[in-house]
């Protein structure tokens, strides 16, 4: 498992290469880290892996004119653009942390669903893209031109990925969805209907008032069915077979 740090919070150094501490780089930095623990780690290395980070610490310490930290001030004189390629970091440094949900951790790809599974040694996100793959299949949501085949005339090129999730009880969840950003928006269905709380409780009110028998049902993949009005088309990767 990989954490993110918060921030840079100290350093030690000038090290000589004899010191317990020394890590092949003169200097070392403390790293704040997301579940609240501190570490030391050389300062070649988090300039590799952060440099903007790093040139903030460096000149809110006056330590751009210190060996080791010399390479950074070409960062650092730039602020605005500093300030904005920090921002960027932090953003993909949180895109990159781990999430959680209901106790088990939720996969952004499905590779990195396959990895997960390895650690836990079972194959939870790999049923859950099978079970997708496999509705699609069934359900005949796409028409199959054959492999290498080119696009229809008059048909745009769009792109699917999976989204998961996972449920209250556990169940590990994939969903195959469109890049709908890559279309025009149609100004005659740009809604999507939910039911409200409150339309819930009114139905089940009116089924006691009235001494009816209340059903609950679960659609299980009920857009995949639904002819679209645009003329799209994809081309399939190796997860369709």
């Amino acid at each position: 498992m990989h954490y993110k740090f918060k921030a840079i919070v100290g350093h030690q150094g000038p090290l000589q290469s004899s010191h317990p501490d020394y890590k092949n780089s003169s200097y070392n930095v403390m790293n704040d880290w997301e579940d609240s623990s501190k570490t030391y780690e050389p300062l070649t290395q988090m300039i590799a892996d952060d440099p903007v980070s790093c040139a903030c610490y460096a000149k809110e310490q006056g330590l751009l004119d210190k060996p080791g930290w010399k390479r950074l001030k070409g960062i650092a004189r730039r602020d605005k653009k500093m300030i904005r390629m920090l921002n960027q970091s932090r953003l993909r440094s949180f895109r990159r942390a781990p999430i959680y949900k209901n106790g088990f951790r939720v996969a952004r790809t499905p590779e990195e669903g396959i990895e997960i599974d390895k650690e836990n040694g079972n194959t939870r996100w790999q049923d859950a893209i099978a079970l997708e793959i496999n509705q699609i299949l069934d359900y005949q949501t796409f028409k199959d031109l054959g492999y290498g085949a080119p696009g229809p005339p008059g048909y745009q090129k769009i792109k699917l990925h999976f989204v998961f999730d996972v449920k209250h009880d556990g169940r590990h969840k994939a969903r195959l969805v469109a890049g709908g950003h890559l279309t025009e928006t149609p100004v005659d269905s740009v809604y999507s209907g939910v039911v409200s709380l409150r339309s819930l409780r009114l139905v089940i009110f009116l089924a006691e008032l009235n001494k009816l028998e209340l059903w609950g049902a679960d659609i299980g993949n009920a857009y995949l069915e639904a002819h679209t009005k645009e003329k799209v088309y994809i081309v399939a990767g190796k997860g369709f077979g």
